[in-house]
């Protein structure tokens, strides 16, 4: 059994309102993992849930937005199992009291292939966020829906402390504007001077699925890189963003 929320939410972390749609589900001694990748190669990422009742298995999920029909349909808990045809596992069976759902599953053969990271793993900049500046950033991006760059930049606050500031809508010079400041960087190497610039689209609905997080973490490297990882009790998701040609 697991939370049909719960089960929700873990999928939002890597579906992101519609960017993924086919995955494949690995499953083993009760450890989900999912690794997807954005339909324009900006990010590749992963979540994992460590209990998960499904049997060892890796299943073709082809269209995650069909899935969650189904899934909405049911209440509080929810069973899954599977369909066999010989050992091929066929159909996602999910249960509550009152309904049973049949998902088809995909020939995993057909779902595309995402690599792992292999990156660097030395990061310029690094700073927990808190639920309130996850909520602030969402907002941010949500007042300049049309901005789809988010551009970042070293300033500091009044008394000359480190602040990095993410500037929506700062890709276009006559455009409307909202900065916000994040503070507690750990810095490595850091100029006095640089500008970087993401996807915001991305960035917005990565902290949109992940806003239930009790830790987050936003890491910077400044050759063009952001990773941002998230943690709940059974959940953690992991992004690695490319910066966007400005």
């Amino acid at each position: 059994m697991i939370s049909k929320i719960e089960l929700q939410n873990t999928i939002s972390k890597y579906y992101l309102n519609g960017l993924v749609e086919a995955v494949k589900w690995e499953i083993k001694d009760k450890k989900l993992s999912v690794k997807y990748t954005s339909p324009t190669k900006e990010m590749i990422g992963e979540v994992t849930h460590t209990n998960f009742t499904l049997e060892n298995s890796t299943i073709g999920i082809s269209n995650t937005s069909q899935l969650l029909k189904l899934i909405g349909i049911t209440g509080g808990d929810v069973m899954l199992n599977y369909i066999k045809n010989n050992k091929v596992f066929t159909k996602l069976i999910i249960s509550d009291n009152q309904f049973t759902a049949n998902y088809t599953l995909a020939d995993i053969l057909t779902i595309p292939k995402t690599g792992d990271y292999a990156g660097p793993d030395v990061y310029n900049l690094e700073t927990s966020l808190d639920k309130e500046m996850i909520l602030a950033l969402i907002k941010a991006k949500s007042a300049l829906d049309d901005s789809k760059t988010v551009m970042l930049k070293p300033t500091t606050d009044m008394e000359g402390e480190f602040l990095l500031e993410l500037i929506f809508g700062g890709d276009i010079e006559y455009s409307n504007k909202v900065s916000y400041y994040l503070p507690n960087f750990v810095k490595n190497n850091v100029p006095y001077d640089f500008t970087l610039g993401f996807s915001s689209d991305l960035l917005k609905e990565i902290l949109v699925a992940n806003k239930d997080a009790e830790k987050a973490k936003m890491s910077i490297n400044l050759e063009g890189l952001m990773k941002l990882e998230f943690e709940t009790t059974n959940v953690k998701s992991v992004y690695y963003i490319v910066q966007k040609e400005i």
